[in-house]
This record gives structure tokens, C-alpha cells and sequence, in this order.
């Protein structure tokens, strides 16, 4: 019997220099979907995305791409294991 592991979203960050101040920046990475932060790391590690951190896993987005405020969380994807 063969189990299926949730996948989960992870935050990468990267570090860059501003172009329009030249000073060493922080900047968000892709996020990136694996059954855990180790898997995160694997799957950056081995597909181009070296240069990111994985920082932390992603708990929640809000789709506003209409340019909408969602200020009742209505249209929230939860990713947490917590509800």
C-alpha cells in the first residue's frame, strides 16, 4: 500500500543587489511546492534554484489578482496543517 505525502509550499528568499541603490538586498524567491523543508532545499538545489533560501513554509494566500483588497480573507488558501 503505497501512502501519498502532501506536498506543501515553501518561501525562498535570495540576496541581490539593488540596481537603484547598488546596495545588498533581500528579495522573495519562488515559492516552491515539497513534502518538507529538506525536500524544498533537494528541489532547489537540483533544478537551477541554488542561489535561494528556503525560509519558512508558505501558511496562506489571498488571490487579489483583480487589484481587489480581500480584507475578509474570502478568497485565502489556507496551507496549513493547522485547521
Amino acid at each position: 500500500k503505497s501512502r501519498s505525502k502532501t506536498k506543501m509550499k515553501f518561501v525562498t528568499e535570495i540576496q541581490a543587489i539593488d540596481p537603484a541603490t547598488g546596495e545588498m538586498c533581500k528579495w522573495q524567491g519562488p515559492h516552491i511546492e515539497a513534502i518538507s523543508e529538506s525536500h524544498a532545499r533537494l528541489i532547489c538545489d537540483t533544478t537551477g534554484l541554488g542561489y535561494c533560501k528556503v525560509v519558512g513554509r508558505l501558511v496562506a494566500e489571498i488571490d487579489c489578482g483583480d487589484g481587489s483588497i480581500d480584507t475578509k480573507f474570502a478568497r485565502t488558501t489556507d496551507y496549513s496543517n493547522d485547521n
